[in-house]
């Protein structure tokens, strides 16, 4: 991916403008299958693709300080999921593949898991990758002297949290070598989810580290990859270029030659949709409703646009360790006044979902339909709860306050339709306050916050991603014995999905009918791409919906190719 030095990529260079002009003749089964192109890092294209010097692909990213995942994630730009291997990949039905990785299995105990890398991997200067260099990237993730900003995601690994604490040296870590291809992990509990969690293990370098610091990773010249793409250009506040990495042997080799990031910064958005439609994209976010009608109204936009259930939830969350909501029919009372229909159909249309329990259809455990009930709109129901909790009408309720992060607008235009909600269905007059990001997080992981809009949005995809964060031991002031007893085991259950579900299924009902946390929207992502641009992965999977996925589910980059002008339906 990256360049061990300018005279090797200056080799490589010459060699991709030599095949990029290349038409091959490929046979099939041993028969003429008519003219292919094959790319420059030798990956036979599908009959359809455009020539590989047409195989770019554009798009708007945040411009960020490192493309390296164990350095930082908040300040993590483009490509750092790209220009690493991980160890385990998902596909678009959310299946674990083999990457980094070959194959997995757990001990007899279940406390130790061993990967088993696949041979023949390397960097892109040539040097072998094994699993020492896993090793080595694990450490420097727990490493107190790095200072990894979310270091709380692998703390299932034994001694993790000691040794980002200081308290144990990094020798002590639960990540060890077998031998040179077989890498050990050990738990501090058993842990049926860690390979889920894993598809987060991007390597990390040790040899550019070792020599450049923490800069390695911002500029060509000192980058070294070991997935896909290597970085072959970064001009600050301008672009991002990745190309194709003829160095990587991994099992995510992909069609497309180049993919060019445009950079931007969070205060100066540009016109997505204007350079979408004046061609200078290929790939968009849809952020506005203004924006999202603009391209229904159109016909050929409208056929690009793509619409889905997002892995995020948002909730009101409230604190059952002292005062007003430490009764559960107040609690009730709330859930059932809150129309989430209405909510979608105003502020949020076009971007939300109405939500009645935490895990979003289509996630793994989900039961979304068959939780309804216990906190459906009810407006009747709603006002015997606040009656039978000692405040009929809402005369006697305290004064409350409900927070709202200070970061969306449509999210605080949803927390004074709440506020209306409850003043018309149950007389009670809470008071909506935007209040600062840090602010808010200190208030609800203290236990300070009495009432709050949340958003929690997955981390990787099993249900203890978004059910361990209801465990009494997280940030919300809520605690149901059995609800921890069954969230804890679950998490413990290997070999055995069905249980694990079946388990999760009734914690999930426990944390609802409790009413821990008042749902009310799964994110609706709405995502633009060109006609011209297919590939498996961009076509719809088992839930029937299409997605472009450069998140944590996996990376379409590498599955993706443009096609011929004369295979694209409704072109303009």
């Amino acid at each position: 991916m990256m360049r061990a030095s300018l005279a090797l990529h200056a080799c490589i260079l010459v060699w991709t403008s030599a095949l990029c002009g290349m038409t091959l003749v490929l046979a099939d089964h041993g028969q003429p299958s008519g003219s292919r192109y094959i790319n420059s890092i030798g990956v036979p294209l599908p009959s359809d693709a455009a020539p590989p010097s047409e195989q770019v692909v554009r798009s708007f990213q945040v411009d960020n300080t490192y493309m390296e995942w164990f350095r930082t994630i908040y300040k993590g730009t483009y490509g750092l999921r790209k220009i690493a291997e991980p160890l385990i990949r998902l596909d678009k039905n959310f299946n674990l593949l083999p990457a980094g990785a070959e194959r997995w299995e757990a001990s007899p105990d279940g406390r130790t898991w061993y990967f088993y890398i696949r041979r023949g991997l390397e960097f892109s200067d040539g040097r072998p990758l094994t699993a020492h260099d896993w090793v080595f990237t694990f450490r420097r993730g727990a490493d107190p002297k790095n200072a990894y900003d979310v270091e709380w995601y692998y703390r299932p690994i034994k001694n993790w949290g000691a040794v980002v604490a200081g308290k144990k040296p990094l020798d002590a870590l639960g990540v060890r070598t077998i031998d040179d291809y077989t890498l050990a992990i050990d738990t501090e509990t058993v842990c049926a989810y860690l390979p889920d969690l894993l598809i987060d293990s991007w390597v990390s370098p040790r040899h550019a580290i070792q020599k450049y610091g923490d800069a390695w990773s911002t500029k060509p010249e000192t980058s070294i990859a070991s997935g896909p793409f290597y970085l072959a250009e970064w001009s600050k506040g301008n672009q991002i270029v990745l190309k194709a990495n003829p160095k990587y042997h991994g099992p995510a080799k992909p069609y497309i030659e180049v993919l060019i990031a445009k950079l931007y910064t969070l205060s100066a958005r540009p016109p997505v949709l204007a350079a979408y439609e004046a061609d200078e994209v290929d790939y968009a976010d849809i952020l506005s409703q203004a924006e999202r009608g603009r391209i229904l109204s159109d016909p050929v936009l409208r056929t690009e646009l793509h619409s889905f259930t997002d892995f995020a939830t948002y909730y009101l969350t409230m604190n059952t360790y002292v005062g007003v909501f430490t009764n559960k029919k107040v609690r009730q009372a709330f859930s059932h006044a809150i129309d989430r229909d209405a909510l979608t159909r105003s502020a949020l249309q076009g971007f939300a979902i109405p939500a009645y329990s935490m895990l979003p259809p289509g996630f793994p455990a989900a039961a979304s339909d068959r939780l309804r009930t216990f906190q459906r709109y009810d407006p009747a129901l709603a006002r015997q709860c606040l009656t039978e909790a000692g405040y009929p009408g809402g005369r006697g309720f305290p004064p409350v306050e409900l927070w709202v992060r200070a970061d969306s607008r449509p999210v605080n235009d949803a927390g004074e339709a709440v506020q209306a909600m409850l003043k018309q269905n149950l007389g009670i007059d809470v008071t909506v306050r935007v209040m600062e990001v840090k602010t808010f997080m200190d208030a609800i992981n203290s236990h300070r916050l009495q009432l709050g809009l949340v958003r929690f949005g997955f981390d990787f995809v099993d249900p203890s991603s978004l059910m361990n964060l209801w465990l009494s031991s997280g940030r919300h002031a809520w605690r149901h014995d059995l609800f921890d007893r069954l969230v804890v085991q679950a998490g413990a259950v290997v070999g055995d999905p069905a249980r694990r579900m079946a388990l999760y299924h009734q914690a999930e009902r426990i944390l609802v009918e409790d009413v821990g946390g008042v749902f009310l929207w799964h994110s609706t992502l709405n995502q633009m791409w060109k006609s011209k641009i297919r590939g498996d992965a961009l076509e719809a999977n088992q839930f029937g919906y299409r997605a472009w996925r450069g998140d944590q589910v996996g990376d379409t980059s590498t599955t993706i190719y443009i096609t011929k002008p004369s295979s694209v339906v409704g072109k303009r």
